[in-house]
């Protein structure tokens, strides 16, 4: 359009008083709808289910560029508090002949508690409606989902792809594994969906040795100018990436860049400067985002998960049978989140929006998301496996007081499934 007015100009169509009218009226017009095109509001306040036909007609005719950032976002989600829902009566899903890690399948592993599973997330502004498996599938047809990162990335993946399985089944079309668990697998729902969903084992997103690939080793060595594979290989395939990554980061590691060691973090064996995980946090993700953006040819989500904290209790040993035994959510006036997390979180709000902002001004396909988990996750000490981590382990006998616990990842059913229902109102938002 900038190109037509200013070859207008250039054969002095406007020039001649008696068409100053004329051509005043033509430009006000264009002005209004070039901004009903671009700063209309979406759609708001409706289950994303309902929505899926609607935006299904609007995408053959609305203009490509993706709305702006958090556009989605009619209230807030990541504020609200957590209410016990009767209408819940049994898990979203039989996760025994699910394909995810057993230490996740809570129920099946017999932790005797199952209140965790009828605790809804209300957002302090608007509902948010439980992602409707079916009607997923449909709104992400042809689609390739990516979850990168440690393994919260993988938790979430697992629970949405056992979710949808309630209605397709999946094929698993790749497995990696090695010692320390799943590095790379691919779940295909066949036709009619064409929907592929994929776990990329990165934790700290670049490439490091140490405690994270051998679990006997204390630290890390973290190249941080050099992104991992096989997740950049397939960035640009991509059409949603959830990028969920942190807890690897607060641990005693070396930097390096450009081939030379840039810093430490709690490494006090060594006469480098300690710069913290911070500045490596924020510059490990700034390049991940900018790294997508240039590499992807067409529209894309990439949805960025703030920190969801564990609730190892502070007050016994990792592996006390009540490291984790709370049976309830916090009250908002309980818990706060730590300051360690805010301040994690806070990176990746400001690398997100400082991303959308890049995208938009170069009218990029990408559409950066911040998925805040953070203080919801916070509010649910109940929420994880604890040492309920393989099948009916202690049906007949009382746990011990000496025992192996997760107090970090979710029980699957359970709170990991907001995680996907937010996941979902994102992807509606972007048509």
């Amino acid at each position: 359009m900038g190109e037509n007015t200013q070859e207008l100009a250039d054969h002095g169509l406007c020039s001649h008083p008696r068409k100053l009218l004329s051509c005043s009226l033509f430009a006000l017009f264009t002005l209004s709808l070039i901004y009903f095109i671009f700063y209309s509001s979406p759609s708001s306040f409706a289950p994303y289910a309902d929505l899926f036909d609607q935006f299904k007609t609007q995408r053959a005719t609305k203009n490509t560029s993706l709305p702006p950032p958090l556009a989605w976002l009619q209230c807030d989600y990541s504020n609200g508090k957590w209410v016990w829902d009767d209408s819940v009566t049994g898990p979203r899903y039989d996760s025994e002949n699910c394909d995810m890690k057993s230490t996740e399948k809570c129920v099946v592993n017999g932790k005797p508690d199952k209140g965790y599973l009828h605790w809804r997330w209300q957002p302090a502004g608007c509902n948010l409606t439980a992602l409707d498996p079916a009607g997923f599938l449909r709104l992400v047809q042809g689609k390739r989902l990516a979850f990168v990162g440690d393994s919260t990335a993988r938790n979430q993946a697992e629970a949405l792809v056992c979710y949808l399985s309630t209605v397709a089944r999946p094929e698993t079309a790749h497995r990696y594994e090695e010692r320390l668990g799943r590095k790379f697998w691919r779940w295909v729902f066949p036709a009619p969906h064409g929907v592929s969903v994929s776990t990329y084992w990165s934790p700290l997103l670049v490439r490091a040795e140490g405690h994270s690939e051998d679990y006997a080793m204390t630290q890390e060595a973290v190249v941080l100018d050099a992104l991992t594979e096989p997740w950049t290989a397939d960035a640009d395939a991509m059409d949603v990436v959830v990028v969920s990554a942190g807890h690897w980061f607060p641990r005693p590691a070396m930097y390096y860049e450009d081939g030379e060691v840039v810093g430490v973090y709690s490494r006090p064996d060594l006469n480098k400067t300690d710069i913290g995980y911070l500045g490596p946090y924020r510059k490990v993700l700034r390049r991940t985002l900018e790294y997508i953006s240039a590499n992807s040819t067409g529209d894309k989500l990439v949805a960025v998960a703030t920190i969801a904290p564990g609730h190892f209790d502070p007050g016994r040993s990792w592996n006390h049978r009540d490291a984790c035994s709370l049976t309830k959510p916090y009250e908002a006036v309980e818990a706060e989140v730590a300051a360690a997390d805010a301040e994690m979180r806070k990176v990746v709000l400001e690398e997100v929006a400082a991303a959308a902002a890049a995208a938009g001004r170069r009218r990029r396909g990408v559409r950066f998301e911040a998925l805040d988990v953070t203080r919801l996750a916070t509010l649910r000490p109940d929420g994880h496996p604890g040492p309920y981590l393989f099948a009916h382990a202690y049906d007949r006998r009382p746990v011990p007081e000496t025992v192996a616990n997760d107090c970090l990842h979710w029980c699957a059913p359970g709170l990991v499934d907001t995680f996907n229902d937010i996941l979902a109102k994102m992807i509606v938002a972007g048509g």
